[in-house]
């Protein structure tokens, strides 16, 4: 696929006809948003399990989640500060 890409691109810088190389970047770009589509659906369906999976989350859970953020520094904050000592 990438071959493929290099040669149209470098047909596209031989070709003399404006026509022909407008031509040629159309069909690079085509297969360019072919490619992204793809990845769209992926996010999209993983943007929707996401949304799925937190909308079920207990109400608190940004809060536990915040909690345990805060200890995790603090104890690496301590243990930094033990073997500075």
């Amino acid at each position: 696929m990438l071959r493929r890409r290099r040669e149209i691109k470098e047909t596209i810088e031989k070709a003399k006809d404006p026509l022909v190389r407008m031509q040629l970047q159309m069909l690079l770009n085509k297969k360019g948003q072919q490619r992204s589509r793809g990845i769209n659906k992926v996010e999209d369906a993983l943007d929707s399990v996401l949304r799925q999976a937190i909308g079920r989350l207990p109400e608190r859970t940004p809060l536990v989640v915040l909690f345990v953020l805060i200890t995790i520094i603090i104890l690496i904050t301590f243990f930094i500060l033990e073997g500075l000592a």
